[in-house]
C-alpha cells in the first residue's frame, strides 16, 4: 500500500469502529426493554441464521475466546433463550440451539429493527451500500486468509537484523 492508501485505509477503520459502536448503541436503545446486550443478540443471530453450533464454533466466528462465548451462552441458557442438545459429531461438545422462546425473541428483535428502518430515510443509496458491502467483504476475506501474516512475518524477520 502506498502512503495515501494507508491513510485512507486508516480512516476507513476508524469510521468502521465508530459505526459499529454507534449501531450497537442504537440497537441497545431500540431493544432496551428486552434486556439483551449486544453480545447476546449476536449469538441469537448466529444461531438463527446458521442453526445449532458448538461454543467453539461460535467463538471461531469471532475474534474472542471460547470462554467468553461460554459466558454469553450461559447467560442465554439462564434466560431460556437457548438450550444444549446432543452433538452427533462430538460427544463432549454439545450443540447450542435456540429454544422456541429464543427464536420468537429473535424474530421480535428483527421486526423492531425492520420497523425502524422502514421509517428512516438513510442518506445513502442502495447502490452505495452494495459497493460498501462488497468492499468490506473483500477486505474481510483478505485478512481471513494467511496472506497478510506472510507480510507480518517477513517484516519481523527483516527487523531482527536491526537489533544491536
Amino acid at each position: 500500500m502506498n502512503k495515501l492508501e494507508q491513510e485512507v485505509f486508516g480512516k476507513m477503520i476508524m469510521e468502521l469502529r465508530s459505526l459499529f459502536h454507534r449501531m450497537a448503541a442504537v440497537a441497545d436503545e431500540l431493544h432496551k426493554e428486552i434486556d439483551l446486550p449486544t453480545s447476546q443478540r449476536a449469538i441469537l443471530e448466529s444461531l438463527s441464521r446458521l442453526g445449532p453450533k458448538t461454543v467453539p464454533q461460535l467463538a471461531n466466528m469471532r475474534p474472542v475466546s471460547r470462554q467468553h462465548i461460554q459466558i454469553i451462552v450461559n447467560q442465554l441458557l439462564d434466560k431460556k433463550l437457548v438450550e444444549l442438545v446432543a452433538n452427533p459429531a462430538h460427544r463432549r461438545s454439545s450443540l447450542v440451539q435456540l429454544t422456541k422462546n429464543g427464536a420468537t425473541t429473535y424474530k421480535q428483535l428483527k421486526h423492531r429493527e425492520a420497523e425502524l428502518l422502514s421509517k428512516i430515510d438513510l442518506p445513502v443509496s442502495a447502490t452505495d451500500l452494495e459497493t460498501t458491502v462488497q468492499t468490506m467483504g473483500t477486505i474481510k476475506e483478505f485478512f481471513a486468509n494467511d496472506q497478510w501474516r506472510n507480510h507480518k512475518e517477513a517484516d519481523s524477520v527483516s527487523n531482527q537484523g536491526d537489533v544491536v
